[in-house]
């Protein structure tokens, strides 16, 4: 793997790293109520989508259960919505998802 792949696959891991600590066990009700969370995950998952965007063909090609589009299309209706953002939906993607997430990321950075 290059030198570059294994910089943005290592934010990536960050970045998901710091979603999944700071939203474990908060509820979806203070998840809401939290604008200062909301900011800082939405601008995590936008970390995220730009490193994935950035990685190269043949590193997706080598992880394909990785699922690199959801990631970099969450972080384009984030940053393309222009305000109209479901933040429930939002938690339930970063809930549901990020754990696996960080999974994949650390068994790649492993090989």
């Amino acid at each position: 793997m290059q030198d570059r792949d294994y910089a943005l696959l290592s934010r990536m891991l960050e970045f998901s790293k710091r979603i999944k600590r700071r939203t474990s066990g908060i509820s979806i009700n203070d998840f809401l109520e939290d604008d200062d969370l909301q900011d800082m995950i939405l601008y995590a998952i936008g970390q995220v989508g730009e490193n994935a965007n950035a990685v190269s063909d043949d590193v997706r090609d080598a992880y394909p259960d990785v699922l690199w589009n959801a990631v970099i299309g969450i972080r384009n209706r984030v940053f393309h919505s222009y305000g109209d953002i479901d933040m429930t939906i939002v938690y339930e993607a970063v809930i549901d998802h990020t754990p696996l997430l960080i999974t994949q990321l650390e068994d790649i950075l492993e090989k």
